[in-house]
């Protein structure tokens, strides 16, 4: 089977971003920052030369966390399940299934599209609620051209060292 038939069998989009250029790609620079934050709050006290060690476990936390926007881990909207963590793995799941592949994997994508058709509509109406909440506190610029302004640059927070920071604003 040739690619592009593979893509059309799949229901995959494939699309063209620019190698190390992250501004090409909003949602890869969206998930990097937040990366970075979730970094930053867990470095911040003295443990800046060991988060590499670290960075499976807060990826963890970041994929077995409810997002806002979409009402659903990035696991479950993933996998079509909850988490197993290896505490899990002492206990038996509360219903087996003692099913054909083919009747699990038909189950498995009516679960896996129920949850994002669900994200859909909860990212809509939380789309709606921040462009309200962004339109509440917008202002319409009185700049001409020519005008004199003042550019911000920010001051890396404390604790952490200059190689780590990274402009997420």
């Amino acid at each position: 089977m040739n690619t592009p038939n593979c893509y059309h069998v799949c229901n995959v989009r494939k699309t063209r971003t620019t190698s190390y250029h992250p501004e090409g790609n909003g949602l890869v620079e969206r998930t990097n920052c937040t990366i970075y934050d979730i970094l930053l709050a867990f470095t911040k006290n003295g443990h800046q030369h060991e988060w590499d060690a670290h960075l499976p476990f807060y990826l963890l936390a970041y994929r077995g966390t409810t997002h806002s926007s979409t009402g659903f881990t990035p696991h479950y909207l993933w996998t079509g399940r909850d988490f197993r963590l290896p505490a899990d793995l002492r206990y038996p799941l509360l219903s087996p299934d003692q099913t054909t592949p083919q009747i699990f994997a038909t189950k498995l994508h009516e679960v896996i599209r129920s949850a994002h058709n669900a994200a859909r509509v909860t990212l809509g109406n939380a789309s709606l609620h921040q462009k309200q909440h962004f339109d509440r506190h917008t202002a319409g610029n009185a700049f001409q051209i020519g005008d004199l302004v003042m550019q911000y640059y920010p001051i890396p927070p404390c604790c952490t060292s200059a190689k780590v920071h990274y402009p997420c604003g």
